[in-house]
């Protein structure tokens, strides 16, 4: 009589408890996927990492590619090229998501504006890791952040889970120091029951079953 109450906290476990994918799962050429967000400078690679996770978008918004209507949960990555010369060209790699790309902001303009009607800062406070980490780096040109230079070279398949990168470039001139970054929302991928079953979820039910049962 005891193992009943059990079995509603698995079924309810399963049901709401259920965590969600949302990380960068490979990487190639290259790009380098950083743990640690703010990654150093580098001329020879593209840093890509995880940000904020389950975001909603409050409104629809549409991107530099995509459109991602209201009360779409997603999670965020940032793509990022800095280069330790005052310019510099980098080839690209594909990054694999473990969800289907929805939307890419590639524009300053995007970065910079509140993509939230309801919450005020810019789309790094919103979607990013200012709040916890300080300000994202941008080189000498805050206004130069994104994609700009003919260069600067990516391909986006919205609903597939690989964006490509061909090549990024800083140019020198006007604009040494300045930062090539912009930012992926992908969706919210639930981990499959069975994965989270016979993972470490399982174990702390198994235990409690034990204790039950004693």
């Amino acid at each position: 009589m005891k193992l009943k109450p059990l079995l509603c906290i698995l079924s309810v476990a399963l049901v709401f408890m259920n965590p969600a994918l949302g990380a960068v799962s490979s990487t190639t050429g290259t790009v380098v996927f950083e743990s640690s967000p703010y990654p150093p400078p580098s001329d020879t690679n593209i840093f890509v990492f995880d940000e904020q996770q389950e975001v909603e978008f409050v409104s629809s918004q549409s991107l530099d590619f995509g459109t991602i209507a209201a009360g779409t949960l997603v999670n965020s990555h940032y793509v990022q090229f800095d280069p330790e010369s005052p310019s510099g060209f980098v080839n690209g790699g594909t990054i694999t998501f473990d969800g289907i790309i929805l939307g890419v902001v590639t524009t300053t303009a995007y970065l910079n504006q509140d993509l939230s009607a309801d919450s005020a800062g810019t789309s790094d406070s919103y979607f990013g890791l200012s709040d916890s980490l300080g300000l994202y780096p941008t080189g000498d040109d805050p206004d130069a952040r994104g994609l700009g230079s003919p260069e600067d070279d990516i391909f986006v398949n919205l609903g597939t889970t690989t964006l490509v990168i061909d090549s990024l470039e800083i140019p020198g001139g006007l604009t040494d120091g300045n930062i090539d970054g912009f930012r992926v929302f992908t969706a919210v991928v639930p981990v499959p029951a069975a994965v989270w079953l016979f993972g470490s979820g399982l174990i702390g039910l198994m235990g409690l079953a034990r204790i039950k049962r004693a």
